[in-house]
C-alpha cells in the first residue's frame, strides 16, 4: 500500500471523527461516485421494476436485498479516488463481473445481509480479499470497539432512507391531481394500490436510495480506514517515511559540513584540562602528619608515575565521621526539634467474645439497610400506581362530562344545512319519495346531510364549517364500524357524482344506498 499517495490526512481519530470524514469524501468525489451509481443502480432497479410490474412490493424488496452488490460499485470508486486513481463509468463496467464474482459476494447476501457493521466489514472481503476463517478473525479484531459505531451508522442510515422515503411519498401525495378520497399513506401502501402507484413507490424508494446509500459506503469506509491506521500505525509509518526522505536529501551537504569541522578540528580543539584533585575530609589537626609524609615522599612522588601509599588510602574513618558531625552541628542541617502533635490512639484488641456480637450488629445493620430499599422501591410503586390510578379515574369523569354535555354542531357545512329543523323526521322515507319522483340529487343530500348529523350527535365527530366532503372522510377514519365508515364513503362518493361531476346514477344503486343508509344511520340517532 502506497501511504504517500493517499489522499487524506492521515491522523489519529475518533470514530464519530472518521464517520463524518466520510461525509467529506463523498462531497469531494460526488460526481464520479454518482456518475457509478446511476450507471449500476439505476438501469437495474429500472429492469426489475419492469420485470415485477404487477407485483411492486417484491420489486421493492428485491432493490432493498441486491443493494450490498451496489455497495460494492461505490467502495470500488471510493477507495481508487482515495490513491488518486481515476474511476470513470466505464471502469466500473469493466470491473463489475470480478466485483460479483468476489469473495464475500454470497455472504453478503444471505448469512451477512442483516449484519449491523455491514459498510464497515465490506473491505475486508472485497479490498483484503479475505475468505473462511482468515476473514472472520479479522472481522473480529477491526470490530472490537468499533461494531457499535458501525452499527450506528446502519441504524441512521436505515432510518434516514425510510423518512426520505415516506417525505418523497407524502410529497407526491400533495401533488397528485385530485381529491382522493382517502388520502393516507396506508391505502397507498396497501394491496389495493394500483400498479402506477406501486411503481411511483418504487421509484421513490430508488431516489432515496441514492441520496442515503453513499454517504452510509462512504462513512463505513472511513471508519474502517481509521480503525486500519489505528491497529498498524499508518501516521507514524507515513511521519517516518518522510523523515527519511528529508534526511535523504539532507544527507549530501551534512557529509561535506563534517568533512571540514574533521579537517579543521586539530587547529581549533582547546589544551586539555584536568580536574582539581578534592580536598581531604579532615581536622587542621590531622593535616599535618599527613603533609610531613607528603613532604618526605615529595621527590618520589614527583618522579614516580603513581601516588604515594598514605594518599592512596585516603582518610581515616574517625576523621569522615568527624567532618559529618560538625556539618549536622551547624544549626542550619543540625538540631533535633520536639513537636505535639494530635493523634488518634490505636484501637486496643478486643476480647474474642467481642466478634460475635461485632458480626450480630453487622448483620442487623445489612438487615436494616435491605428494609429501608424494598420500602423506598415500594413507595415509588405506590407513588406510580396512585399518578395511574389519578390519571385514569381523571380520563373517565372528563369522558362523563364530554358524554353528558351536548356537543355544539355545525349549522352549515359547505353550504349544506345540518340544523334539525332543515331535515324531515323519517330521512330514508323523504330519500325514497325524492328518489321515486326523478330527483337523484335531493335523494342523495338527504342521506349526505342525514349522516353528518348523525355522526355529530351520536358519535361525537365535530366538523368545521369549511370541510369538504374529503375533510369528512379524513375526520371519521377509524372511528365507525368498517361497515358503517364503508357506507358513508359510498354515500359521499355518489354526492360527488350528482353534485359536482353532474352524472347520473341507476335507481337501483341508489335504493341499495338508502338502504345501507337506513341500517347504519338511522339506528345512530337520526328521527325517523
Amino acid at each position: 500500500m502506497q501511504l504517500e499517495q493517499i489522499a487524506i490526512r492521515l491522523r489519529r481519530r475518533s470514530p464519530w471523527e472518521a464517520l463524518d470524514l466520510g461525509h467529506a469524501m463523498l462531497h469531494a468525489w460526488a460526481p464520479r461516485v454518482y456518475a457509478a451509481w446511476f450507471a449500476t443502480y439505476w438501469p437495474a432497479g429500472i429492469v426489475v421494476v419492469l420485470l415485477l410490474w404487477p407485483w411492486p412490493e417484491y420489486a421493492m424488496l428485491l432493490l432493498w436485498w441486491l443493494k450490498p452488490l451496489f455497495d460494492r460499485v461505490l467502495l470500488l470508486v471510493f477507495s481508487r479516488s482515495l490513491f488518486g486513481a481515476e474511476c470513470g463509468v466505464r471502469h466500473v463496467w469493466r470491473e463489475l463481473p470480478r466485483l460479483w464474482r468476489g469473495a464475500g459476494v454470497l455472504s453478503g447476501l444471505s448469512l451477512r445481509r442483516g449484519s449491523l457493521a455491514r459498510s464497515f466489514l465490506l473491505p475486508v472481503w472485497q479490498l483484503e480479499e479475505q475468505r473462511g476463517a482468515g476473514a472472520c478473525a479479522r472481522c473480529r479484531l477491526l470490530a472490537r470497539r468499533y461494531r457499535g459505531y458501525a452499527a450506528w451508522l446502519t441504524f441512521f442510515g436505515a432510518n434516514m432512507s425510510l423518512v426520505l422515503l415516506l417525505a418523497l411519498l407524502a410529497l407526491l401525495f400533495l401533488l397528485a391531481p385530485g381529491d382522493s378520497q382517502a388520502a393516507s399513506l396506508w391505502d397507498w401502501l396497501s394491496d389495493d394500490t394500483s400498479s402506477a402507484g406501486g411503481v411511483a413507490e418504487c421509484l421513490m424508494f430508488m431516489l432515496a436510495e441514492t441520496l442515503v446509500e453513499p454517504l452510509y459506503v462512504a462513512s463505513g469506509f472511513s471508519l474502517y480506514l481509521n480503525r486500519r491506521s489505528e491497529l498498524e500505525a499508518w501516521d507514524v509509518e507515513l511521519g517516518l517515511r518522510r523523515l527519511a526522505e528529508r534526511r535523504s536529501r539532507v544527507a549530501p551537504a551534512a557529509g561535506w559540513l563534517l568533512a571540514a569541522a574533521v579537517v579543521a578540528w586539530p587547529g581549533l580543539a582547546p589544551p586539555p584540562v584536568h580536574a582539581a584533585e578534592p580536598p581531604a575530609l579532615c581536622s587542621p589537626a590531622d593535616a599535618a602528619p599527613d603533609a610531613e609524609v607528603a613532604g618526605d615522599d615529595g621527590e618520589e612522588g614527583e618522579g614516580g608515575d603513581a601516588p604515594a601509599d598514605g594518599a592512596a588510602a585516603g582518610p581515616a574513618p574517625g576523621a569522615a565521621r568527624d567532618a559529618i558531625d560538625a556539618v549536622l552541628a551547624d544549626p542550619v542541617f543540625g538540631g533535633q526539634r520536639e513537636d505535639w502533635v494530635w493523634r488518634w490512639r490505636e484501637p486496643a484488641e478486643e476480647p474474642p467474645a467481642d466478634d460475635s456480637r461485632r458480626g450480630w450488629l453487622a448483620a442487623l445493620g445489612r438487615a436494616i439497610e435491605f428494609l429501608a430499599e424494598v420500602l423506598r422501591v415500594l413507595v415509588w410503586i405506590v407513588a406510580g400506581a396512585g399518578l395511574a390510578l389519578a390519571a385514569f379515574f381523571l380520563i373517565r369523569r372528563r369522558e362523563r362530562q364530554a358524554a353528558t354535555t351536548p356537543r355544539g354542531g355545525v349549522d352549515f357545512l359547505s353550504g349544506l344545512d345540518l340544523r334539525p329543523g332543515s331535515l324531515p323526521p323519517d330521512v330514508a322515507a323523504a330519500a325514497r319519495a325524492a328518489l321515486a319522483a326523478g330527483r337523484l340529487t335531493e335523494a342523495l343530500s338527504l342521506l349526505y346531510r342525514g349522516a353528518l348529523v348523525a355522526l355529530i350527535e351520536a358519535h361525537q365527530v365535530e366538523f368545521a364549517p369549511g370541510d369538504s366532503e374529503g375533510d369528512c372522510l379524513s375526520r371519521i377514519a377509524g372511528r365507525l364500524p368498517e361497515a358503517a365508515e364503508r357506507c358513508f364513503g359510498e354515500v359521499v362518493e355518489a354526492w360527488r357524482q350528482v353534485a359536482y361531476g353532474r352524472r347520473s346514477l341507476a335507481a337501483p344503486r341508489v335504493a341499495q344506498l338508502v338502504a345501507d343508509w337506513e341500517r347504519h344511520f338511522r339506528r345512530a340517532g337520526v328521527a325517523a
